[in-house]
């Protein structure tokens, strides 16, 4: 099953430490996410820094983030699989809404939500809040595990 992942507020938080670490800061429990994800899914980018089918702009954010080290290393390895497909106006233009999947965003354009309903896939998106609830990969996974993914 495809994986739709968006990034910015969804795997990265705004971290108020600009200065320190840059302006993101990894969700709590990322890389455990990132390696449960590959390991179960067909993970797939849909986030505007890879709009244009590359990761390119998007691994130097996700390893300022993080940090050099074991942790991103590992994560790197993950994430090298995840596919990058060219969108132009919204999210949803990479996704196939026939096949099942689930989408990972807090905050989808609503031209993407009116794709999903038109499909009648609005049931796959599951929004992501990690202002307000920083461990909410956490509980993303814990849906997915034991109460099963959309299936169509």
């Amino acid at each position: 099953m495809r994986l739709y992942l968006d990034v910015d507020g969804t795997l990265l938080r705004r971290s108020g430490h600009a200065k320190l670490r840059g302006e993101f800061a990894p969700a709590a429990n990322l890389p455990r996410f990132i390696e449960w994800a590959a390991a179960g899914f067909e993970c797939i980018w849909v986030t505007s820094r890879t709009r244009h089918g590359s990761a390119d702009k998007l691994l130097p954010i996700l390893r300022q983030a993080i940090g050099p080290g074991d942790e991103w290393d590992r994560m790197a390895a993950s994430m090298l699989s995840f596919a990058t497909p060219v969108w132009h106006d919204f999210k949803a233009q990479a996704m196939k809404l026939d096949e099942a999947f689930i989408w990972l965003d807090d905050a989808p354009e609503e031209e993407s939500l009116d794709a999903l309903r038109d499909a009648g896939r609005l049931d796959c998106w599951i929004q992501v809040a990690l202002e307000q609830r920083p461990d909410d990969l956490r509980r993303i996974m814990e849906i997915l595990e034991h109460h099963g993914s959309p299936q169509r």
